[in-house]
């Protein structure tokens, strides 16, 4: 029953309680009925009202007239309840809708404060590619590369070092290389983020991209010992960065071409001339130290470092790279449709040597925060902070490997624009 049924019905019994009085006074009039009645009595005054009769007719009117009155009244009672009750969930309604739109504009308003915060970063970004230069040898002469160009020049120095490093370890066992906590530590992040690679190649890789990021100077070397020297097998670890040590710039021609003899010989005369110099950094005098070894030695260790460092070329680039990504993974605001696209807008920026870089990186233990481990509290990175996968940040490596790395091998969720 709606409300303009009940009201119609209220006013109906008004109207027949109203109707009622009517007929009962006319019909009292006709019947010689009066509420008031003349007396001879002395104790009585004249047209005295008779009691007798307007008590019966009072009973009439309240029982009927009386019990139609109320149900109206009820009834016009519960329809002014529900009148009420409707507005206030109109005003209930109002104040929600009031609400959602107080909280739509805070959300745009939040996103516009992300859009000027991401817009700002990518500017920085920019600039950071642009500072960029590096001055180094090329057959032809002194070359200064510029902007991106810097990444590829460095990336070369990485796949240079990860072949070195590759040639000077023959062996297979890992214990010939790593520490015991830190094997496992390489075992449960290739578990854990289902690498189809082993400990070994996890290492060479995060040795060769450290030793280009702090170099080989007294000051990098320090840093690389004090670095790593818990992770790796002290023995291996001092041997490797020495023979890195000694490889010399390209400018000093005739030194270079004694580097890549000694670089050329097979394995086993390699590893036993690498010994020999070994022996001669620790100042072990010992009679059968041939005089190549000696001669190479004295040579090598007094030239310009190959492997100078790039930590101040590459520590505030990827600095505030993590930093823009990571601000673009978090921010509350956005779906993960809006976080792909702002991830992809600067995605497009990273040049292929520098998607090539960060590959490298994020595989070192310099970047495990980017994908494999939150160093903060050394567990393993939640899915929705997998970076690299999230927002498919190396997709465009050009081919399936490079130098035997195998790209799929360390993201396998990554969709890599070569197997599209």
């Amino acid at each position: 029953m709606n409300n303009k049924v009940i009201q119609l019905l209220a006013w109906g019994l008004v109207v027949i309680g109203v109707l009622v009085f009517a007929y009962l006074i006319y019909a009292s009039k006709l019947g010689g009925y009066h509420i008031a009645n003349s007396s001879d009595s002395l104790l009585k005054p004249v047209n005295a009202t008779d009691f007798a009769v307007t008590g019966q007719f009072g009973d009439f009117i309240g029982g009927v007239v009386g019990t139609l009155f109320t149900l109206s009244g009820t009834l016009l009672i519960f329809l002014s309840f529900q009148e009420q009750v409707k507005q206030n969930e109109e005003q209930a309604q109002q104040n929600r809708e009031q609400s959602e739109q107080n909280k739509q504009q805070a959300i745009q308003n939040r996103r516009q404060i992300f859009e000027s915060s991401f817009f700002e970063m990518l500017r920085l970004h920019r600039d950071n590619v642009g500072e960029l230069s590096y001055t180094y040898y090329e057959p032809a002469g002194i070359t200064t590369a510029l902007n991106r160009k810097v990444f590829r020049v460095i990336f070369k120095d990485f796949t240079d070092c990860y072949r070195e490093i590759t040639k000077f370890s023959d062996s297979i066992n890992p214990a010939d290389y790593l520490s015991g906590p830190h094997q496992k530590s390489l075992e449960d992040i290739i578990k854990q983020n289902n690498l189809k690679t082993n400990p070994i190649q996890l290492s060479i890789i995060d040795l060769a991209y450290q030793v280009i990021y702090f170099g080989l100077s007294n000051e990098g070397e320090t840093v690389l010992r004090d670095r790593l020297k818990r992770k790796y097998n002290t023995e291996y670890l001092f041997r490797v960065l020495l023979f890195l040590k000694l490889k010399p710039k390209r400018e000093n021609s005739v030194v270079f071409s004694e580097w890549k003899s000694m670089r050329g010989l097979p394995i086993s005369d390699f590893t036993k001339l690498i010994n020999h110099i070994y022996d001669l950094h620790r100042n072990k005098k010992q009679s059968n130290i041939p005089d190549e070894a000696i001669t190479l030695f004295e040579s090598l260790k007094t030239s310009y470092k190959y492997y100078g460092g790039h930590q101040h070329r590459l520590g505030h680039y990827f600095r505030h790279l993590f930093h823009t990504y990571t601000f673009i993974n978090q921010y509350p605001e956005l779906s993960d449709d809006r976080k792909y696209f702002y991830a992809k807008t600067l995605r497009a920026q990273l040049s292929t040597y520098e998607q090539a870089l960060l590959f490298a990186n994020s595989v070192s233990s310099l970047g495990w925060d980017w994908e494999y481990r939150d160093v903060s509290n050394n567990r393993p990175c939640s899915k929705s902070n997998q970076i690299i996968t999230k927002f498919n940040l190396v997709k465009n490596l050009p081919g399936k490997h490079i130098y035997g790395i195998t790209y799929n091998y360390f993201f396998p969720a990554v969709k890599y624009e070569s197997e599209e």
